[in-house]
């Protein structure tokens, strides 16, 4: 049985308004990058975003059943893991040529897709295969298709495997945190993962700073800065994790991971706003990948109605 029609258009509301928070953050952390350390940005965000986080927690209702005792183990698990994306992402694009590292990325439905099937033995819905091909090609075309990109300048600088790495930690923390902590509600669950990830980061940060790898801050940040980091850690940790996860939690990993390749087509519309025009061949990418997906959504609606009048 698969999902509700009422299951997937919350699904789907909710994957795009993750997928256009953190197609913001493109932009932002591209503007913060330019003036703080990104190690630090990636400390910092998750520990902005937890006061939120728990926030919700303590106004939002518990779950109607006893969830069953916490397991410290999987926790930290499941906190390492993502964490481990973090880090790896990060260290993945500071090694990798910028246009290898967004096609790279853009193959992260494929990995999710075989992640779950060996973790799962999950199947997908009708369709999702080719779907899978125009939200990966879609994507590649919104690479080829950015402004000022040269012919040719496409290269292997060996942080692409950091890059796979980081997309596997994130599609296995997704599955497992499903299994392990979905009766406690996916706020609570969000919350205790990223309070964990915090703590690890921390302590990577401290690490990587104490080999002399993190630049600190000359000064204060500016009004401007202070909003747009603000921004990453409240909307890109809080507000988009929980909304990943509830999506997650209605359709899927494979499904949930078609919509992280529309964050880059909101970048490009959210760059528009600062001047910055799309391509055609970037407009075009983005038709493809957000066709793929609708195309996808619809049909599984019109299936779930038939199941829900059918006697």
């Amino acid at each position: 049985m698969g999902p509700t029609a009422g299951a997937l258009r919350r699904a789907t509301i909710v994957l795009l308004l993750s997928a256009i928070i953190w197609g913001s953050m493109i932009p932002v952390l591209g503007a913060l990058a330019e003036q703080y350390d990104i190690w630090l940005l990636s400390g910092a965000r998750y520990l902005l975003g937890l006061p939120i986080l728990w926030l919700a927690v303590h106004v939002s209702r518990p779950p109607a059943a006893a969830p069953g005792k916490l397991n410290w183990s999987r926790l930290l698990r499941l906190g390492a893991a993502m964490a481990g994306f973090s880090v790896f992402y990060t260290f993945g694009v500071a090694h990798t040529h910028p246009a290898t590292a967004a096609i790279v990325l853009m193959c992260a439905p494929i990995w999710a897709t075989l992640l779950s099937r060996v973790m799962l033995g999950a199947t997908t819905p009708p369709g999702f295969f080719a779907t899978l091909v125009l939200v990966v090609v879609g994507g590649v075309i919104v690479v080829l298709g950015a402004p000022g990109r040269r012919a040719g300048s496409f290269g292997l600088e060996g942080g692409e495997i950091f890059l796979v790495i980081a997309q596997l930690s994130w599609s296995w923390y997704s599955i497992r945190a499903q299994q392990w902590l979905s009766d406690r509600g996916q706020i609570a669950l969000s919350a205790l993962t990223s309070t964990v990830a915090s703590v690890v980061l921390a302590v990577v940060c401290l690490v990587v700073w104490g080999a002399g790898g993190v630049v600190l801050p000359q000064r204060p940040p500016t009004l401007a800065e202070g909003a747009m980091i603000a921004w990453v850690g409240v909307f890109g940790v809080a507000v988009a994790v929980l909304l990943w996860n509830t999506g997650v939690s209605l359709v899927g990993v494979p499904v949930a991971s078609l919509f992280g390749n529309s964050a880059p087509i909101f970048a490009i519309g959210i760059a528009t706003l600062f001047g910055h025009e799309p391509t055609g061949l970037q407009l075009l990418g983005g038709v493809i990948v957000l066709g793929g997906i609708a195309g996808l959504q619809l049909r599984q609606m019109r299936r779930a109605r038939l199941r829900s009048t059918t006697p």
